[in-house]
């Protein structure tokens, strides 16, 4: 019998990658693609474009390859293989990708949320000695292994970090907007551009382009080059993430949280506003033994959870 293969494809803040990956879990071949405008039907051309650019390169082992992996953002319900996709102000697209993705293609699809994917292959790569681990998505959603295995939930889409908004966020218990959808930036880069505006001063002057565009990972540079107001944003980002990771911590006393989902890029000063925030917030006696860490795998743990699912999936089925 011969060896074994899966593809996986993960989407992520700044880019999408797609992979063939062994049964022994070695990356053969990869194709990446940069992420400008995310959307509906962005999501869904970059899902085809990578799946047969990489198909293309793993035409030898076509025969071999037990199915796809999708992991991607939206609340996911893998049961169904439907992702439902956020629309201002309460509504949803529903992408039934999974059968779309079969009958296109003809091979078993198994549909995953981001943060799944990221928490498994963080988990199995860097982290199997650990049953608790939580992965947090960008501070949107968030990735449970539970003693072991992924925790999805009644319909497989647990995780989300959230609230629908609605016009009255409060009552006589306080101010509960805090609890609404956060954009997957943490909005880093609207709050940057109403500093600039306010004539602050900022290398970030620099780097808006003249359509009036402003990346995130330029914030995230030049924050590293100690530039004040780039700093003050990341720092507000993390110390807003530091309470949601407490809140975290304190509901299911995990052995690690991870921060990726794009925001590890931005690096050790983030952690540590974020670190700083979650020991306000969250009770000692579950903090002292939980390790808050940035992602090790960054932007290629999707890709690689979602082509490590496929072989865990196959084996329930067997």
């Amino acid at each position: 019998m011969g060896k074994k293969y899966s593809l996986g494809i993960g989407l992520n803040l700044f880019d999408a990658e797609a992979i063939l990956l062994s049964q022994d879990n070695q990356v053969i071949t990869r194709v990446k693609k940069n992420r400008v405008k995310v959307s509906a039907n962005e999501t869904l051309t970059t899902l085809i474009e990578l799946f047969e650019e990489i198909l293309s390169k793993a035409k030898k082992h076509k025969s071999d390859i037990e199915g796809i992996g999708l992991a991607l953002g939206g609340i996911v319900n893998s049961k169904k293989g439907i992702v439902y996709w956020p629309q201002p102000p309460d509504s949803y697209v529903a992408l039934p990708l999974r059968d779309y993705f079969k009958k296109k293609f003809g091979f078993p699809v198994y549909l995953e949320n981001d943060a799944n994917a990221s928490a498994w292959a963080e988990y199995q790569t860097n982290f199997s000695k650990c049953n608790n681990v939580i992965y947090l998505f960008s501070g949107v959603g968030c990735g449970i292994i539970i003693n072991g295995g992924v925790y999805k939930g009644r319909d497989g889409a647990a995780g989300e970090l959230f609230l629908n908004p609605q016009k009255n966020m409060s009552s006589y218990l306080g101010d509960f907007s805090f609890l609404s959808r956060w954009p997957a930036d943490l909005g880093m880069v609207k709050r940057a551009k109403a500093l600039v505006s306010l004539g602050k001063e900022t290398r970030l002057i620099k780097r808006i382009s003249s359509s009036g565009e402003l990346s995130l990972g330029a914030i995230f540079e030049e924050a590293k080059k100690k530039d004040k107001i780039s700093r003050e944003v990341v720092r507000e980002a993390a110390q807003a993430l530091g309470a949601k990771s407490a809140f975290l911590i304190n509901l299911l006393n995990p052995e690690v949280l991870i921060i990726g989902g794009g925001l590890e890029v931005a690096g050790e000063f983030f952690l540590e506003g974020c670190f700083d925030s979650l020991k306000k917030f969250s009770f000692s006696e579950m903090r002292k033994n939980c390790k808050v860490t940035l992602s090790g795998l960054g932007s290629q743990a999707t890709s690689l959870g979602a082509a490590m699912l496929v072989f865990k999936e196959k084996a329930l089925q067997v």
